[in-house]
């Protein structure tokens, strides 16, 4: 009873679900489902991205531009990364 608790009390303050659209099991399940699955995806490009950026800020970002064909480096003002050469990983060996 008491992890059910908290799950639920995660569910509000993470994924800032304050009710349930349906009233249905499987309604409860999509709107779980579909909360985590952006709240995962936003926090893996943050990773990726922004490790500066507050995470609000960035949500905040993102619901704004989210029709917009924009790259996320783009909406971020990032510089482009510099593209590597094939053989600077490769292992060099220095003959004597």
């Amino acid at each position: 009873r008491w992890a059910i608790e908290l799950f639920f009390r995660w569910v509000k303050q993470v994924l800032k679900i304050r009710r349930f659209i349906g009233r249905s099991e499987n309604a409860v399940r999509i709107q779980i489902i579909v909360a985590l699955i952006a709240f995962l995806l936003l926090r893996i490009t943050r990773t990726a991205f922004a490790p500066t950026v507050a995470p609000l800020e960035f949500a905040t970002l993102v619901r704004v531009a989210i029709m917009q064909r924009r790259t996320i480096r783009d909406l971020l003002d990032l510089p482009e990364p510099i593209p590597k050469s094939r053989d600077q990983d490769q292992a060099q060996f220095q003959w004597a």
